[in-house]
């Protein structure tokens, strides 16, 4: 999942400085979900080569979400953490497939 080729080069970020609020793939650790970095929601995903590595520390973008995209996330938290598991991947599964990976990425960080 690397980033697309027209973004410009963004800053590492401290992990202390981010905070995971949820996640919605993972794989031995945390692969995407939400984080709080500097008082917003951001996107976090771990950034190739490292999501196929699955080897630590992995490296993980952060990316800017719209006002719908991160209604889109905040229900599909909400469904997962208040349905029956088998309800929610059913309802999951008809979900059209978010990628943020194309929106602005503001920084990396190491987790």
């Amino acid at each position: 999942m690397e980033k697309p080729e027209n973004q410009k080069p963004v800053p590492q970020i401290p992990r202390r400085a981010i905070h995971l609020l949820s996640y919605c793939d993972f794989w031995d650790g945390p692969l995407s979900g939400l984080c709080l970095y500097q008082g917003q929601r951001y996107w976090y995903e771990a950034i190739a080569p490292e999501k196929n590595n699955y080897d630590y520390p992995r490296k993980m973008g952060v990316y800017t979400l719209s006002t719908e995209e991160l209604q889109t996330e905040e229900e599909s938290d909400r469904r997962f953490q208040e349905e029956k598991l088998g309800k929610f991947y059913s309802w999951y599964k008809q979900q059209p497939r978010r990628d943020y990976r194309h929106n602005e990425m503001v920084g990396w960080f190491e987790l």
